[in-house]
């Protein structure tokens, strides 16, 4: 799956790949220095591999990409990025954005099409120029997009966690019927008295119920480290395709499923569950076996 990230010069596109898949903070991304031409990331999600696509937003940059439209060619997702502290530069990144979207509108490729608003934030920035500012970037950019099934988001880099949930509501949309179970999981986890983590086997955390163990979109890394670590163990010595790990010191008990060695769900808990949450934990894990099943449907599908 091919993802675009498009925008001018310093509207945060990098922070944005940063943040979101790897393990770096907001404040490690406020300085970052431009990005030379394009740099292409990988990145494993649900057994396929992601091809994120950082194209640098200097002016000489951007004149080359049309000159040169098979860049974009096999784009799966296709992101505009606005900066909202920066008003001044809405004409600029109205222009190219229009020239990138007559490219697809000549081509029988046709991704699908999001636009952040970027650095929703008041991080060194007055609130009330934030305010108006968001309201010119709607009136400036929502019309470009009136002949394509687009979808709008405010993201910032300082609100990680909202900003992984755009970014797995965005990828699960390839997958419909996928994207209702994981729907379905995120309200079950709120029945359930422990905290609960489900990813997939690379660490990317499709749903939980507990806030802090992610880094973006992947678990922390002494999480995913577990996790790798686990994995192994079931590949190698276990030689199974499902394996459950236990672990309990006092009232405490960790509970590690991997599943179909795809899925992935974390049960931490405090004490002994309750019957009304033992019964729900029970119907969830019966719930991602199929989901698991579903996964590698969808992935040998799109391999």
């Amino acid at each position: 799956m091919k993802i675009s990230l498009l925008g001018i010069s310093n509207c945060g596109k990098t922070s944005i790949y940063n943040v979101a898949f790897t393990e770096k903070r907001a404040i490690e991304c406020e300085n970052l220095a431009p990005t030379v031409s394009y740099e292409i990331h990988s990145h494993p999600f649900l057994g396929i591999e992601l091809g994120l696509f950082d194209f640098g937003g200097q002016k000489d940059h951007r004149m080359e990409y049309l000159e040169r439209p098979e860049l974009f060619v096999g784009t799966d997702v296709l992101i505009f990025i606005v900066d909202l502290h920066d008003r001044d530069s809405y004409n600029a990144a109205k222009e190219y954005f229009q020239d990138i979207l007559n490219v697809f509108r000549e081509s029988i490729e046709k991704p699908k099409v999001y636009l952040f608003l970027h650095k929703c934030d008041t991080k060194n920035y007055q609130a009330d120029l934030l305010g108006t500012n968001i309201e010119d970037a709607k009136s400036h950019f929502f019309e470009l997009f009136d002949d394509f099934n687009f979808n709008f988001e405010f993201t910032s880099i300082y609100e990680h966690e909202k900003l992984a949930m755009i970014i797995r509501n965005m990828l699960f949309s390839f997958f419909e019927e996928l994207r209702g179970h994981v729907i379905r999981t995120d309200k079950q986890l709120k029945e359930i008295n422990a905290i609960i983590i489900i990813t997939d086997i690379s660490g990317n955390i499709l749903s939980h119920n507990y806030h802090g163990i992610d880094s973006g979109f992947v678990l922390r890394g002494e999480l995913r480290e577990f996790l790798e670590a686990s994995n192994k163990v079931r590949e190698n010595i276990f030689l199974s395709e499902s394996l459950t790990f236990n672990a309990k010191k006092g009232e405490k008990e960790l509970n590690l499923y991997i599943i179909k060695y795809i899925l992935c769900v974390l049960v931490l808990k405090s004490k002994e569950l309750d019957k009304h949450s033992q019964q729900k934990l029970s119907i969830l894990l019966n719930d991602m076996k199929l989901f698991a099943n579903l996964i590698l449907t969808a992935s040998n599908t799109s391999n």
